[in-house]
């Protein structure tokens, strides 16, 4: 808990308050959407024989990914790193699997054939063991209560990294077309301290000792 905490609190915690009209790059859809879409592209390696010799850990992580039911009081967070066995990302992470957890720990469901789907999908996930014990951390109250009480990075360290959060987000921006520079800068600047971040600070808590690898 106190691991998973860490790194909210780094994800979320510790994002500079950059203010930009980003309206100009809002998609509203009919059905009420509004957001801003962004596309990757695939790439490949061009020269085949090139073979990389630093072998640094993953810094990948799919992060904060949250779900809220409108079924049952229900709200997950959740990444995806090196650090969890679960996979498959956002992609792989439904709302409908926390509400099959909430049924099943409320005994709405039995492990029987009618509901023989949320429980492979549930034991699919780790989300409950082969003998159904409840394999993940669950805390009762309002998820904006308990997350609150994660305190904020202190404005005093903030500053000490904005100047350079600003600088790396100006160079970034300088390779987009000038209409998009607004948005680049907002989005590199305020998540400067990002998951990557939170991956090394969990890298040197479980090296020095602060934290040991959970077991089977």
């Amino acid at each position: 808990m106190e691991a998973a905490a860490i790194f909210y609190g780094v994800a979320n915690k510790c994002q500079l308050n950059v203010k930009k009209d980003l309206s100009p790059y809002c998609i509203k859809t009919t059905d009420g959407g509004n957001y801003i879409a962004f596309i990757a592209i695939e790439s490949t390696q061009v020269d085949k024989d090139y073979v990389p010799v630093l072998n640094l850990p993953s810094m990948w992580s799919c992060g904060n990914m949250t779900r809220c039911s409108d079924n049952y009081p229900v709200y997950s967070w959740s990444i995806d790193s090196r650090y969890s066995s679960r996979n498959g990302g956002w992609k792989n992470n439904l709302t409908s699997d926390y509400e099959y957890l909430y049924e099943f720990m409320t005994g709405a469901i039995e492990d029987n054939r009618v509901n023989a789907d949320k429980f492979k999908r549930l034991r699919e996930r780790q989300l409950i063991s082969e003998d159904n014990q409840v394999n993940i951390m669950v805390v009762k109250g309002n998820a904006h209560d308990f997350f609150a009480r994660i305190p904020d990075l202190d404005e005093t360290f903030k500053k000490q990294f904005a100047n350079y959060a600003f600088e790396h987000a100006q160079a970034v921006a300088r390779d987009y077309p000038p209409q998009m520079r607004d948005l680049i800068v907002s989005w590199t600047a305020s998540g400067f301290i990002s998951y990557t971040v939170g991956l090394m600070v969990m890298d040197i808590l479980y090296a020095n000792g602060t934290f040991a690898a959970l077991t089977d």
